[in-house]
Formats: structure tokens, sequence, C-alpha cells
């Protein structure tokens, strides 16, 4: 992506959000801004159980997992 593509998407996006009126939506993005995540209890919990259980040959390397998320 080249930068005059960028700029284009980004108009793209701020036109999108000036014209939001969902404030659950609006309050996601906020969260987005401040690199406030809120991970649900039930997430915490099925990950906290997981590295209780899991074994290291189980594990795979960072950059192999994020192409798995990818797909």
């Amino acid at each position: 992506m080249n930068i005059q593509e960028i700029q284009a998407d980004k108009l793209s996006l701020i036109n999108w959000i000036s014209q939001l009126q969902d404030i659950s939506l609006i309050n996601k993005l906020k969260n987005i801004q401040e690199d406030n995540f809120e991970i649900p209890q039930w997430q915490q919990d099925i990950v906290l159980e997981r590295m209780k259980t899991a074994k290291p040959e189980d594990y795979i390397p960072w950059e192999e997992a994020k192409k798995l998320l990818r797909k």
C-alpha cells in the first residue's frame, strides 16, 4: 500500500467515524485509541486454564502463531 492509498484510507475512516451514531462502537474505537482492550473474564479464565495445562511440546513460535491467526 502506498502513501496515497494510506491517506485515502485514513480520510475514509475519518468520514465514517464522524457520522457514527452507535455509542458502543464509538467506545470500542476509543479503547483501541487508548490501547485499552477489555478482555472478558471468561476469555481470561480459558487462557489461565490453558496456561496451567500446557506442555512445552505444544508450544509454537510466535511467528508461526501469527501466520495461523491470519488464515
